[in-house]
């Protein structure tokens, strides 16, 4: 460039020096050029990015971190914040509630608070917050269906002391593993999961004769089935009503 070409920019028209010292000049190098840089990255801890001596590989934190990861692997299960617990219900039996009860809405309030505290339950998993029961008002009609081949038609309520309800009785009675062979304070049962279709309101599993007859004790059925229960009135006095549920088996599922 010159004062008669001022846009003439060629290289001949340069030497080498034109513009002075150009050591840093390879700073500026593309990726792939080769060159040496004088400035230097700080090396970095290669889990945490903390600055650490060139000559480590990891802080002292992760390096502690890594020794107790090796003594104690099963406190040092990976954390997904992403994962989300999710809890799978499965019908595992019928079961039924037999209260005192006036009318069919008592009885359901009843039995709720029976099933809610039934004993012998197994221990849900560790969150679930949920039922582990089902009342047949409350089911689909899809889950009553395989159960009405063997019992029935299954109202929400109905009373002892009427035609469906006797029905329903004697059968829940007639399916009971009934554990009269063995002793009271027994510590051991050989079948740890016995087949109970009655609870009492208080949440109590009918497998036992003395049981049975304190549920029923003061409760008569009338002879004439004339004079049964309507179930749509009730009546005025307490009396037994079948209330019948689905037991249920709690399984955890996980999604990411």
């Amino acid at each position: 460039m010159t004062a008669e070409a001022p846009w003439d920019d060629g290289p001949d028209n340069y030497d080498p020096d034109s513009f002075g010292d150009t050591y840093f000049e390879d700073e500026h190098s593309g990726p792939d050029a080769p060159g040496e840089h004088y400035l230097d990255e700080p090396s970095t801890c290669a889990e945490c990015d903390r600055p650490v001596d060139p000559r480590r590989e990891l802080c002292g934190d992760c390096e502690l971190d890594e020794e107790l990861e090796a003594q104690f692997p099963d406190a040092y299960e990976p954390v997904h914040d992403d994962v989300a617990v999710a809890y799978d219900t499965h019908i595992d039996d019928l079961a039924f509630a037999v209260v005192p009860a006036c009318s069919r809405f008592e009885a359901i309030v009843k039995a709720t608070f029976a099933f809610d505290a039934r004993e012998a339950v197994p221990t849900p998993p560790t969150g679930y917050e949920g039922l582990t029961f089902e009342l047949i008002h409350e089911a689909d009609e899809d889950d009553i269906r395989p159960f009405i081949i063997g019992w029935g038609a299954l109202p929400d309520a109905v009373p002892v002391a009427s035609k469906r309800g006797l029905k329903l009785f004697h059968k829940a009675h007639n399916r009971t593993d009934w554990r009269d062979h063995l002793p009271e304070d027994a510590e051991a049962d050989p079948d740890p999961t016995p087949n109970i279709h009655l609870y009492n309101e208080d949440g109590v599993g009918i497998c036992r004769a003395s049981q049975f007859v304190e549920l029923i004790d003061g409760y008569e059925v009338p002879d004439d089935p004339r004079k049964f229960t309507k179930p749509e009135f009730g009546s005025d006095e307490e009396e037994l009503w079948l209330v019948p549920a689905f037991t249920l088996r709690v399984t955890p599922t996980t999604a990411f």
